[in-house]
Parts: C-alpha cells; structure tokens; sequence
C-alpha cells in the first residue's frame, strides 16, 4: 500500500526529531510515592488457573508474512508460547484449509483470526469469527465493526497509534477490544537516527533479543485511550498485547529478514487465563472466551517471565475475589481491598483508576484497602535497577492487566 503525504511526514518526524528515543531515555527514571508497605497477598479465585501465553497478531505466507504455518508452529514452539493466532490480511483461508483444527491437540496450539482493511489504510482484527466469513477491504470502519459483529466475532482495534497505519474514527461503536501494546509500533518509533547506532551496536555484541529488551517502552497514547474508554467502569474493553510478526523489516528501502518469528513471539505475549481442567481442543473455546471477558494481561515477556501475576479485588469483609475484566457492583461507603502480585523483588506495583495512579508498591506484592469509588481499575508493573526512596532508575515496563470494572 503506498504511503501517503502525511504518512510520509510522520516518519521524517520520527527519524530525524526521534520522539521514541527521548521517551525511551525518559522512561527509563520514574518518580513514584509509595503507599504503606504491603501485606503479604493470599490466594483467591482468579489464581486456581492455567496462564497460557499467546502470541497474538501474526503473518504467514497467506498474506505477507515471510513462512507457511508450519515454520511459524516450529517457531512458536522454540520460543515457548503455549498458543499463536494468526492474522493474516483479509483472509479466513487458513481456517478453511483446517490449519487450526489440525493443531488443536498440539502444543503450542493455533487459533485463526484476520487483520481486515478498512477505509483510509486502517486496520481491525477480527478474532473468532467462522470459517465463511470474509472481509471486504476498504468499507468503513464502523461497517467492518458490523459485520464482523454479524458473524459473531470479537472486533478489536489494531494499530491504534502506529506511525504509518493510526487508527483516526474513534466515533465508531462496537469494537470490543484494543491492541494497547503492539510491538511493531513500539519498534517503530524506535528506528531514528539516534537510536539506530546504538541498536546496531547493540545488535553486534548482544543478539537480536537485547535489541528487543531496548525497544520495550511503555505505550503512552493507546494506554491513555484505552483509560478514556472504559472510564468510569461503565464500558468494558478489552486490552490485549500483540506482535504484527512478519519475520521482517523494511528499513530505509531495504527488507531485512528481522526479527524472526520466534524472537518476536518472545517479546511480547498476551497472558490468557482459563481454567485448570481445560486441556486439548477444549482450549480453543477457552482462550477465545476468556479474551472475550478480558481475563487476561500482556507483558514484555523479554523482560522476565511474567507468569502466575494476579490481580483480584474484594469488598472488605467478603470472601469472595473479582478478577480481571469482571464488573464488581458497589454501593456508597464500601471499601475495596486491591491485591496484585508480580514474580520477583525489583518490581514496581502500580494501581490506576481511570489512568489516574493511585496506590504504589514495591517487592513484588501490592496490598491497598481503598474507598469505593467507580472506575477501572488496573495495574502497571515495572522492573527496576534501583531506587533511592520514591526515586527509581533502570525502569522498564513489564506487565499490564485488564481492568476490574467498579460500578
């Protein structure tokens, strides 16, 4: 697709001022007050789950992607995701050639979705959706939204604010979900000319995943919409992680064999929760239900294992626990008791409600009894070097929950 005048512009902004690196460099200290010193987190419902990690958000040689499905499954499993959900543009056919069902009983297993052109060069995903649905490139958004809805699918917005694809109708109506984190994005903005020595150097002595480790940054402008729309937890919408894997890279004309699949799968991964007992096929129906609810979080998953992070809410004096993308009703003058915990100790816990941080904690456990008040709450964790009282340095984005919804 040729890029156009703006599209153009906004790229020579980005390599010549290079916003991405100054807000990498920035991200990188962090001034946070901490709320009392945490007690220690109990398990509840919510935690008696299995954590499947899904690479979401993937190319294959359906569309533009550099490999069949079968090398992205080799791929998948070198890098130890348990799933991978292929979008391939504007296609179902990877569903229709039983891609999905034939590893359905495999690990990691394969759900089929397709990333749909809408008007303008904009991207929806359209995940769960049948076998006989079939996109029509460049209809309104707000018609790829219905018809994806008719089929019964799940929509999502993808590439909110990439350089060169943003998404710009947010009057539409009826999307479910949004890729907060994509890592073609964030990769992105991180290709200018002064980060592009230091990620050649970086690539020379340290591999293709430090180089990975160095793009992770926080996704200010997706997370500040996503916080507008579900403001006042009224709205839910689904956040998720995703990757936009192509295992390759055009860079300044030239198309580069990078990064491969398996590195990318390892970037970045959506965290899906679902019950114990589900095993074989019966994970498809699972994940796709549990993406649906938003019984999910997504992380950096090149930064550390993020797996077994829990994020529960209870109304004091109640046993028991509302978990990421439910609704907990409250009533005037009831307390909430938050409890968040993340594996490790150079961890940074953050509450917000409504984008707005209100409790901050540290060690790996947040414990915070506050007044009721309606919102979406959701939790920000960070990895650190070190810190000198409310002071921390060596700060790198990690992991991020759904949110729990108070009304």
């Amino acid at each position: 697709m040729a890029s156009s005048f703006r599209t153009k512009l906004r790229i020579a902004y980005n390599v010549l001022f290079a916003p991405g690196f100054w807000d990498a460099v920035a991200g990188r200290f962090l001034f946070c007050p901490l709320t009392p010193s945490p007690a220690p987190a109990e398990r509840g419902r919510g935690q008696n789950h299995t954590d499947l990690r899904g690479a979401i958000h993937n190319h294959s040689t359906y569309s533009d992607g550099l490999s069949d499905i079968p090398t992205v499954m080799d791929a998948a499993k070198e890098s130890g995701v348990d799933f991978v959900l292929m979008a391939d543009h504007n296609t179902m056919q990877p569903l229709r050639d039983g891609w999905q069902e034939r590893y359905a009983n495999e690990s990691p297993f394969l759900l089929v979705g397709t990333e749909v052109t809408v008007e303008g060069g904009r991207f929806l995903l359209a995940l769960d959706v049948p076998p006989e649905y079939e996109p029509v490139i460049g209809v309104s958004a707000q018609t790829g939204i219905n018809t994806i809805r008719a089929h019964r699918g799940f929509p999502l917005i993808s590439l909110p604010f990439d350089m060169k694809h943003p998404f710009e109708d947010w009057s539409v109506s009826g999307y479910d979900g949004l890729e907060v984190l994509n890592f073609s994005t964030i990769a992105r903005r991180h290709i200018n000319f002064l980060s592009l020595p230091w990620i050649l150097i970086v690539r020379q002595f340290g591999g293709m995943m430090a180089v990975i480790r160095m793009m992770a940054s926080r996704p200010d402008a997706a997370l500040s919409r996503w916080d507008s729309l579900t403001r006042g937890g009224v709205r839910q919408v689904v956040g998720i992680g995703s990757l936009d894997a192509h295992a390759r890279m055009k860079m300044f004309g030239k198309m580069y064999a990078i990064p491969t699949y398996a590195d990318s799968f390892r970037a970045c991964q959506t965290h899906v929760l679902v019950s114990d007992d589900i095993a074989g096929a019966e994970r498809l129906p699972a994940v796709n239900a549990a993406l649906r609810a938003g019984r999910c979080y997504f992380s950096y998953d090149c930064l550390g294992d993020p797996t077994n992070f829990c994020f529960l809410a209870t109304k004091e004096g109640k046993d028991a626990a509302t978990i990421m993308g439910e609704h907990l009703p409250i009533s005037q003058g009831e307390s909430i008791r938050f409890v968040a915990s993340a594996p490790g100790e150079s961890v940074l816990l953050r509450l917000y409600r409504d984008g707005k941080p209100v409790a901050s904690s540290v060690g790996g456990t947040l414990s915070v009894t506050i007044p009721a008040h309606p919102g979406a709450y959701r939790i920000e964790a960070y990895r650190f070097t070190g810190r000198l009282g409310a002071f921390f340095w060596g700060v790198r984005p990690w992991i991020y929950s759904n949110p729990i919804y108070l009304s």
